[in-house]
């Protein structure tokens, strides 16, 4: 006889499932088949199929929020931390599937929860930022501009018809978006300080500014290709 899962077991599951499948194709009783139990359980979650959906699409949200938290926590260096941070959604990303992100789309109240997980990852994400501005790891910039920018290019970039479009993955798209945003904010070390020096040393300063904007410029140069058709697709969609 198969042992019975815990509560905690049996969501897991179920938002394996549903990660991997989505609803639309699924009937309650494929569901309850599939999941090697009763409808009544599935009805313990939720009344309807959707409803059912949408409580296993907000608790795998809520579940990023709170490792990423979490994450967040236990780095001591802000950097790790904010690279830790954005490792969460890429890896949550990957378990989405293209059927799961359509019938999110697809449904007003999923969606709704989708729109404030990637809101409040965003709005996290804006309070690292100025604390990075001001423990001077990022350039002078303003946390709530960066996470508007984000919050934009996220609704943008989970689009089913875009990641088709770009022969992309949504875990693909997220990394990329996060290198070139994360890039852009990291101050560079060798930028000059805003302290009193000599000319000579002044000079010397500038000289290692130039060599590694070159450097800099060398490696973006690589993905802009791939970051303009990205950007173009989804300006053009809208």
């Amino acid at each position: 006889m198969r042992k019975r899962l815990t509560d905690d077991e049996f969501f897991d599951a179920l938002t394996a499932l549903l990660l991997a499948e989505g609803i639309k194709s699924l009937t309650v009783g494929e569901i309850a088949s599939r999941m090697c139990c009763s409808r009544r359980r599935l009805y313990d979650i939720a009344q309807t199929k959707e409803e059912i959906f949408c409580a296993t699409v907000e608790r795998f949200f809520h579940s990023v929020l709170d490792e990423g938290e979490a994450l967040i926590r236990s780095e001591q260096n802000l950097t790790a931390a904010i690279a830790a941070y954005l490792g969460v959604g890429v890896r949550a990303a990957s378990r989405i599937s293209v059927q799961f992100l359509k019938d999110v789309e697809d449904s007003e109240p999923a969606r709704t929860i989708f729109d404030n997980y990637q809101q409040a990852r965003t709005m996290r994400l804006s309070q690292l930022i100025d604390e990075g501005v001001r423990q001077g790891v990022f350039v002078a910039c303003r946390g709530l501009l960066v996470s508007e920018i984000i919050l934009g290019a996220a609704l943008r970039l989970r689009r089913p018809a875009f990641l088709a479009q770009a022969n992309l993955t949504i875990e693909e798209a997220f990394q990329e978006f996060y290198r070139v945003l994360l890039d852009g904010l990291l101050a560079d070390a060798t930028a000059p300080k805003t302290v009193q020096c000599d000319d000579q040393t002044s000079r010397g300063i500038a000289r290692r500014a130039q060599q590694a904007s070159s450097e800099k410029q060398k490696r973006q140069d690589v993905g802009n290709d791939d970051a303009s058709r990205m950007l173009m697709a989804a300006w053009n969609r809208g």
